[in-house]
């Protein structure tokens, strides 16, 4: 904000008032905030001044990114000019506990190119009307509150609170957290190669990475691919690197050996992160022990496989990624995010998906996984002139599938009895979730006793151990 004498009062009384409040220009970015929003988020206003201010902004590992992208309007306000939402900061380094959530009221003033966004922080009864608009914020408030709890995990491949959400980030918590020799087995699209970044840059920053693509290696190739590194290694006797191997299950047995031979060599100073298909199986046995070496991988009939002696190097670690046909209560929330990055980077104004969308893509079976989902989101932002992306922008394929296509109605049966039980396992789990495991609170909002509730929940435990 400009400064001059006829803005100092203004200013003053702006900052005595306990109620946090900043302004965001045409472009996005927080142009002024109060003293009051460096108490709420205990840091400096001024170092969130010119921070981009945009729902999904935060691409970098730059706290006060993240800190300055949860702080935008919600979905819908630049067609209403006027909303409400409650943010849940994710915190900075410094901030220590977190800082609370806050209902907020913004108001654009102006239009077109030349209207600022003002948002004043405090209590608000404004109820909205638009059922569609109501379920955006309440998707992205589910996404803020997951990003604000799981801040080092951005890769959309990791957003989600299914089981096998939980399972992959702590995987990759546990690989990020040590330095060691790793296996990522994942289905196709499943983004590994942006996992194995990942794991790669918080086990070891700063380290040397390569990249190789293992079924276009040979011996000789792979030498060429890996002279950045070993030429790297070869001039410390402390340096380290990593390479990453993509279809390790696909390399050829030469190369996979001449791998080997250079980890031997470098005496695990170059360590391994190799990227396969679910569960490769091992093709060479130790010729001294003839040992079945297959047990420390899973057999599987895939084609090709992984040379005894760099399973011996993987047996470790590994993580898991699971395709979308197993997380399919993660879709709209991995979309949402999908949306706001692509929103973030220019490719389009959609800030939300309609319902009609949201169940295209869950009911789309998507064999190509994170990856075809991802261009899903990009050709719906390209083609959406608005605000909300409807069915009709998604691809074809997408919008067009109808599940059971093709199976005669005589061979479709659905088992009510078993749906109904899957059903109300999950509404449990997520009402268990939501009341942070209090019982009596759960049991409240079922509108059970909790005699009832616990019953429920000892079946359910009872059926998962058999």
């Amino acid at each position: 904000m400009a400064s001059s004498t006829k803005h100092r009062p203004f200013s003053r009384l702006i900052d005595r008032s306990t109620a946090p409040l900043w302004v965001i220009d045409p472009d996005g970015r927080l142009v002024f905030l109060s003293a009051a929003v460096g108490s709420w988020l205990d840091v400096s206003p001024e170092s969130l001044v010119g921070r981009l201010c945009v729902a999904g902004s935060a691409v970098t590992d730059d706290p006060l990114d993240r800190l300055a992208a949860s702080l935008s309007p919600p979905p819908g306000f630049q067609t209403r000019g006027t909303a409400s939402l409650r943010i849940q900061p994710p915190g900075s380094e410094s901030a220590s506990p977190r800082p609370a959530a806050l209902d907020t009221r913004f108001v654009r003033l102006g239009s077109g190119d030349q209207s600022v966004t003002v948002a004043i922080g405090g209590s608000f009864a404004d109820q909205q009307s638009d059922s569609g608009v109501v379920s955006a914020n309440e998707l992205r408030q589910q996404l803020d509150s997951w990003r604000r709890h799981h801040e080092t995990a951005s890769q959309s491949a990791l957003v989600g609170r299914s089981r096998s959400a939980t399972r992959m980030r702590r995987q990759v918590q546990l690989a990020g957290s040590v330095r060691a020799h790793l296996l990522i087995l994942s289905p196709p699209g499943c983004l590994a190669e942006s996992i194995a970044t990942a794991v790669h840059h918080r086990s070891s920053p700063g380290e040397p990475l390569v990249t190789v693509d293992g079924a276009l290696m040979d011996p000789e190739l792979l030498d060429a691919s890996l002279s950045v590194v070993t030429h790297h290694l070869l001039d410390s006797g402390d340096a380290n690197a990593t390479a990453v191997l993509r279809g390790i299950d696909e390399t050829p047995p030469d190369a996979q050996q001449r791998l080997a031979y250079w980890i031997d060599h470098f005496d695990n100073r170059l360590r391994l992160i190799a990227v396969s298909g679910p569960a490769p199986r091992i093709t060479h046995v130790d010729p001294e022990t003839d040992e079945g070496a297959a047990d420390l991988l899973a057999a599987d009939e895939l084609p090709g496989g992984v040379d005894v002696a760099l399973a011996d190097l993987l047996c470790g670690f590994s993580i898991n990624l699971y395709p979308l046909s197993r997380r399919v209560a993660d879709i709209p929330l991995i979309a949402q995010a999908m949306l706001d990055k692509r929103r973030s980077s220019g490719d389009g104004s959609a800030d939300r998906l309609s319902r009609a969308a949201l169940d295209a893509l869950v009911l789309y079976p998507w064999p190509d996984n994170l990856r075809e989902l991802d261009q899903a989101v990009r050709q719906a932002m390209r083609a959406c002139r608005g605000e909300v992306v409807q069915p009709d922008h998604l691809p074809l394929a997408v919008r067009s599938y109808r599940p059971n296509e093709g199976v005669p109605v005589s061979a479709q049966s659905v088992d009510l009895d078993a749906t109904v039980a899957r059903f109300e396992a999950d509404l449990i789990r997520k009402t268990l979730d939501e009341s942070d495991g209090n019982r009596a609170e759960a049991a409240r909002r079922l509108n059970v006793s909790r005699a009832r509730l616990l019953r429920k929940i000892e079946s359910l435990l009872s059926d998962n151990s058999q």
